[in-house]
């Protein structure tokens, strides 16, 4: 039996208290016109030759806002709102599509910082153009540290003394922490005792702009080709991470939490063999550096912001793929916040959404505020113990996602009795969702190989809780006993 909820509820409000504590006041952000940075573009690459600009000014005079480009990095990221970027995309590939290969073959030799980073550009191409920058931010350190002799280290305490600035050194760490998500990512997986599909996964470096966000960098990694496959899943990560850092430590998101994608990768086409799914890891907002303080001050202007960029980079996806496309959007904790509000407010394309941990989704007030294509669905994964998600959203009130009234669908997101709390709840349970073998990463696999139709066949739905806020024992869910981490999609034999 669980303890009173006033044990839980004092724990609670203790750790509430002490991150508002230590939240930040309100950030404000510029916005530029970003029709500069196009013209800026344009001039730039104006030498290349006088039909490839022309065709460039083009794209600017009926792109209008075309800023997938996002202009110069340091500059360009406090964005306007969010306007027309869907036609800015298909754009941008009708004029790709229009360049000879030679053409094409210049710009990504000579522009591969903007091509990298252009939505509407094909993935392989966005690929070869980041891992260029991304390899180069490497070499240009590591190639001083060899001539002269010293460690790179030694080199970061004084870089203007070896001819290097503290940009380079920014983008050099950034760089190796991408590196090393890129070769976490093509596996093999551990987790994952079928091995299928079989490793190395093919990777692609989609998006790479390294100084962007103060040096916290942007960058999104693809297991899988978008471009290809009829399932694409997005996973938004939550507050406290970065490319540079990820919580304490260093390494970054996509070293450190590489197994939410790499996890849900597997499954997913473990699900579906024949249709394969390509997955995102997105590290594509300004995620709060103290996520709990940041989340709970109530203002959503990061999420708000990163929802902008999340549809945009979306409609990259749309832009340049061939074929039949499910689009699955998969926020997790804070993530959860961005996707809700790029869907509710900055006209997110997306099939449909899977939310995971969520503790609010601020102007997604229920399922029909998400305007999903083709009468898409709400996902909505939230264990019964959830620590971080029952009294974040406590504190923050509005809909709960896995209320009654909502009119999302819940799945189920269990915890085995391993995550049992003297509270009740478990911080612990918040970073279960993604675990291999776990329900939650089971079912989300269902939606995002496009097979959500088999959610109710194969258990995996969950009723909605009374609407008492902090108290476990008025959810279902909190009933069951006997959870396990042992569900796995069969892989082909």
């Amino acid at each position: 039996m669980r303890p009173p909820i006033s044990t839980g509820l004092r724990a609670a409000t203790r750790s509430i208290e002490t991150a508002l504590a230590r939240a930040t006041s309100k950030v404000s952000f510029g916005y530029r016109s970003t029709g500069t940075g196009l013209r800026t573009a344009a001039n730039r690459l104006r030498h290349t030759d006088s039909r490839t600009a022309l065709k460039i000014g083009g794209v600017a005079v009926t792109g209008g806002a075309l800023l997938a480009l996002h202009g110069d990095e340091k500059t360009e990221y406090a964005q306007p709102p969010r306007s027309g970027t869907a036609a800015d995309a298909i754009a941008v590939a009708e004029w790709w599509n229009s360049l000879a290969p030679e053409e094409q073959q210049r710009l990504l030799n000579e522009e591969p910082e903007r091509i990298g980073n252009l939505n509407g550009i094909p993935v392989e191409v966005r690929d070869a153009a980041n891992r260029k920058v991304m390899n180069a931010d490497i070499h240009r350190v590591e190639d001083v540290a060899k001539s002269k002799g010293v460690s790179v280290d030694q080199i970061a305490k004084n870089p203007k003394k070896f001819g290097l600035t503290a940009d380079d050194l920014t983008r050099y760490h950034n760089a190796v922490n991408v590196r090393a998500g890129l070769n976490q990512y093509s596996g093999p997986n551990r987790a994952d005792p079928g091995q299928y599909p079989p490793a190395p996964y093919p990777t692609y470096l989609y998006a790479y702009q390294p100084l962007a966000f103060g040096g916290k960098g942007r960058a999104a990694v693809s297991i899988g080709n978008p471009d290809t496959a009829p399932n694409t899943a997005i996973v938004v990560p939550g507050a406290s991470q970065s490319v540079r850092a990820s919580d304490a430590s260093d390494k970054g998101w996509f070293a450190v939490q590489s197994e939410q994608a790499q996890n849900l990768y597997t499954e997913s086409n473990r699900a579906d063999p024949l249709h394969p799914t390509a997955v995102v890891a997105w590290m594509g907002y300004d995620s709060p550096a103290d996520g709990i303080a940041a989340v709970l001050s109530g203002d959503p202007t990061a999420e708000r912001k990163g929802g902008n960029l999340l549809a945009d980079d979306v409609d990259g996806l749309r832009a340049t793929h061939r074929g039949p496309s499910h689009v699955t959007v998969v926020g997790y904790s804070a993530g959860a916040i961005v996707a809700a509000d790029a869907a509710a407010a900055s006209h997110l394309r997306a099939d449909d959404m899977v939310l995971l941990g969520p503790v609010s989704t601020d102007q997604a007030r229920n399922q029909a505020d998400f305007h999903l294509d083709g009468g898409g669905k709400v996902y909505v994964g939230k264990a019964s113990n959830d620590l971080n998600a029952h009294a974040g959203h406590a504190w923050i009130g509005g809909p709960d996602p896995i209320g009654p009234d909502y009119g999302a669908t819940r799945i189920k997101a269990e915890t085995p009795e391993s995550y049992a709390s003297r509270l009740g709840y478990s911080g612990q349970a918040h970073l279960h969702y993604f675990t291999a073998g776990s329900e939650s990463l089971y079912a989300t696999a269902l939606v995002t190989s496009g097979h959500a139709d088999r959610l109710g066949a194969e258990n995996m739905l969950a009723g909605h809780p009374d609407p008492i806020p902090l108290w476990p024992d008025d959810d279902p869910e909190a009933d069951r006993t006997g959870i396990r981490d042992d569900h796995y999609h069969r892989p082909p034999q």
